[in-house]
């Protein structure tokens, strides 16, 4: 089968129940003769999800990245600006160049650690520790209107902006660590003594960070889940 970035070879007749890569189901698969060159299939308003194809090609299952031999035109749901050939080159590199796994790295090496100086700085009162986070907190903040963008990107051009539950998971975690990264960075800004206080907000605040981490963590398994095959 092909995607859109991805190609899969498979020795398999039939097509699997789900797509192991993003979870579309069985029926997105399109039967290809194995002289034929796989292509996708065009898509339509009716079906948002892109066409996955499986042959009998006699090679072994691999996933094989391949940005750059393909006509990455977006889903049929992408907005038209998307689509603008003024705009394509633009989008097109920031998937062969792997913009969203770049820029997500930021706001993952920096929000583990802002949530570890803030759970220290209310244990043991550290407030310099209490305004590091901050600091880290607000380049998380800052950073995730381009992880969700390049994220969004990525999405369209490799998988067609396909719904299934690896994407759906996928966005509602990143929509989650936007709104708590700001809510705690504005806190701290305007609170910052929320962190030492014996107060009940703190319990909240802390809260709100352990949720932040769980679904960072939890949007990059799922991640995983597209770039490693088990």
């Amino acid at each position: 089968m092909e995607m859109h970035g991805l190609r899969i070879y498979s020795y398999r007749p039939e097509p699997p129940e789900k797509c192991p890569v993003c979870g579309a189901p069985k029926n997105r698969f399109v039967e290809v003769s194995e002289d034929a060159a796989p292509k996708p299939a065009p898509a339509t308003p009716a079906d948002s999800v892109d066409a996955h194809q499986t042959g009998n090609a006699p090679v072994q299952d691999e996933a094989v990245e391949d940005t750059g031999s393909q006509d990455q035109t977006g889903a049929a749901n992408a907005p038209a600006w998307f689509k603008d050939p003024k705009y394509r080159v633009l989008f097109e590199m920031m998937t062969k160049y792997h913009g969203h796994p770049i820029s997500v790295h930021l706001p993952n090496g920096l929000l583990p650690v802002a949530v570890l100086f803030i759970f220290l700085s209310a244990l043991f009162s550290f407030k310099g520790m209490a305004n590091a986070a901050v600091y880290n907190l607000g380049v998380v903040a800052l950073s995730m209107p381009l992880v969700l963008f390049t994220g969004w990107v990525d999405w369209q051009n490799r998988f067609n902006g396909a719904i299934t539950n690896v994407f759906t998971v996928k966005i509602a975690c990143a929509i989650t660590v936007t709104v708590t990264s700001w809510i705690l960075f504005i806190w701290l800004l305007i609170s910052p003594e929320v962190v030492m206080t014996g107060q009940a907000s703190r319990v909240i605040f802390l809260i709100i960070n352990l949720v932040m981490l769980g679904a960072a963590g939890t949007a990059g398994w799922y991640g995983g889940k597209l770039v490693f095959r088990d």
